[in-house]
């Protein structure tokens, strides 16, 4: 019998970050902080928009990555 995760992982198309998020196999760290510095503002958004965010459009990096981790 295949679990809900085994099924997840077959058919998600993300990171293995954003894997982790979705299935809540990850806390919050500094690591992963600083792991959203290493992304482009045109990726941070693409992320926002996936999970369904709203009023990130103008922000500025520092502004995604807040907005990110909560």
């Amino acid at each position: 019998m295949t679990t809900l995760k085994t099924r997840v992982t077959e058919f998600f198309s993300g990171t293995h970050e954003q894997l982790m998020n979705l299935i809540g196999g990850s806390k919050e760290t500094e690591t992963e902080t600083e792991d959203l510095n290493n992304y482009t503002v045109a990726e941070l958004k693409t992320m926002a928009k996936e999970r369904g965010l709203t009023g990130y459009s103008s922000l500025k990096k520092a502004g995604l990555i807040d907005l990110l981790k909560n």
